[in-house]
């Protein structure tokens, strides 16, 4: 299990390997900024969080999704700051022994992290506006 959050690019690459050999499956979630919002062009997002709070949290999602889906590992990570269209924001990665139960894990992940996490995010339009969520 292993939770991160930072402000620099996503290296997905970093994230994907496992030297555990049980490995079966490995699913990922990338979750990608859009161009357009509430039919806006998006000129960037804006993420703030209570890193050590959102960092908790994550972990123990991940710890109940290992326990729930019976996964080999677990791992995610969210930006904040600055993340602009096309830059991935939240990436999930699940490796379990079978395709079910990693794909099951991940929208789970996802799912709790969208709902628990303490992350709030910013739009900024190109026409100078802005909107929190």
């Amino acid at each position: 299990m292993k939770g991160q959050i930072q402000t620099s690019p996503i290296d997905y690459a970093s994230y994907i390997e496992s030297s555990d050999h049980g490995v079966g499956s490995t699913v990922t979630f990338q979750g990608i900024v859009r161009n357009m919002e509430s039919s806006k062009e998006l000129k960037h997002l804006f993420y703030e969080a209570d890193e050590k709070l959102a960092i908790e949290e994550m972990n123990r999602i991940l710890e109940d999704a290992t326990k729930k889906f019976n996964l080999i590992e677990a791992k995610a990570v969210h930006r904040i700051g600055i993340v602009k269209p096309g830059e991935t924001s939240l990436l999930i990665v699940v490796h379990s022994p079978h395709r079910k139960e990693g794909f099951e894990a991940c929208e789970y992940i996802v799912d709790a992290i969208k709902e628990r996490l303490p992350v709030w995010k910013k739009d900024h339009f190109l026409d100078g506006s802005e909107s929190w969520h």
